[in-house]
């Protein structure tokens, strides 16, 4: 199997789209406990593959802010 580096960078860019468009949302919904509820999403066990893969980098956009 062959890696395509575009593929991947756009998979990794729309990822890191998707996380920040999921922090704004659960910062407006939760306010202050937005990185609560980010943590309590990604302990869910019926996540995708991709949604875990989104949930984990918001999680790690909410800790920088």
């Amino acid at each position: 199997m062959t890696l395509n580096p575009v593929r991947a960078y756009r998979r990794w860019r729309r990822a890191q789209e998707e996380a920040l468009d999921e922090a704004h949302m659960l910062r407006r919904r939760h306010g202050e406990a937005a990185l609560d509820a980010a943590r309590a999403k990604l302990s869910r066990e019926d996540l995708s593959s991709w949604g875990r893969r989104v949930l984990q980098e918001t999680v790690k956009v909410l800790e920088k802010a």
